[in-house]
Parts: structure tokens; sequence; C-alpha cells
């Protein structure tokens, strides 16, 4: 089913939607709308969803504000770079906060650098995806990596999250 996504930048872009089948995991509220530009097999919604929730509780975010994770490819990711951050090459993950009152903003994940990097670093594609997700959500949540010990508590958290995670990957 195609359904519209408002970018940071304010045009439509049609997307595939595939809603989860697992039942709603936090307080009848689903925080992460999950877009697939492209397929992704290697996790499934059900369990993005419940690594948002349990990020949402313990950073305390409101549920009312949902985050829209896309599933791309490194041509689409690389497309957003250039444009957003002036680099023209394909990237893992973009965050871009909006900070609505319905929507703290979209994270893209390519499929395509996912797959090379569980390669490269050992793991499995859906640890690889999940990864990347969380780190993503984090930028949203206003953690940064620029400077030593902002990083340090930023991967702390991710590295957190990740073995939350692992409980249902």
């Amino acid at each position: 089913m195609l359904a519209p996504l408002r970018s940071p930048w304010g045009g439509p872009v049609a997307i595939m939607q595939r809603q989860s089948k697992k039942k709603k995991t936090f307080a009848g509220a689903e925080p992460l709308r999950i877009f697939r530009r492209t397929d992704c097999p290697a996790v499934s919604d059900a369990d993005l969803q419940q690594c948002a929730c349990r990020i949402y509780e313990k950073e305390q975010v409101r549920t009312e504000q949902s985050v829209s994770l896309v599933f791309c490819s490194d041509y689409i990711i690389r497309s957003l770079n250039a444009k957003y951050r002036n680099i023209d090459r394909a990237t893992d993950v973009l965050s871009f906060a909006i900070n609505d009152p319905d929507l703290l903003g979209e994270v893209y994940i390519s499929v395509e650098r996912a797959a090379v990097q569980s390669r490269r670093f050992g793991s499995s594609p859906g640890e690889e995806v999940m990864r990347l997700f969380i780190h993503g959500l984090y930028h949203l949540l206003g953690y940064d990596h620029e400077a030593d010990g902002d990083r340090m508590k930023m991967e702390r958290k991710e590295r957190r999250a990740l073995a939350d995670a692992a409980d249902f990957l």
C-alpha cells in the first residue's frame, strides 16, 4: 500500500508501508512508523517496535511523538546525504529531527550499507539494522558523538539498547 511520508523538507515521498502484525506493545500506541522503500527481511517490524518502546520508556519520551523509519537504497540515502549534508556518498543511517508535537523525526537506513557492514563487523544483518536504528533514534533524542564525552555517553546507551534488543532478535 502506498502511503505519503512527509519529509523534513516538506515534500511527500511515495513509499511502501508494511504494517506490523504483532500486538501493540506500548500502552496501545506504536511509536514507530516503518516504511520500506527497499525490502529488509533482516528484522521484523515487531522487533523494531519493541526496541523503540523500550528506548521510549528509558528516555521518558512522550508516546504521542512517533518516529518514521525508512528502509532505503544506497542511491536514496546518497541523494539525501548530498542534499542535506553536502556529502556526495552513501552512508549507513541518517536522522532528521523534526520535533513536532506528533513527530520526533525520521531515520533513514540504507539496507545495502547495513548488509555490507554486517559482513565487515561479523554480526547478523538483523543486528546491524537494529544497531543503525538505535543509533539514529538516539540522534533524534538529542545525543551526539562529536565530542569524546558525548560520544561515550551515546555509545553506552546504544550498547545497552542493543543488549536489550538481543532478547528478541
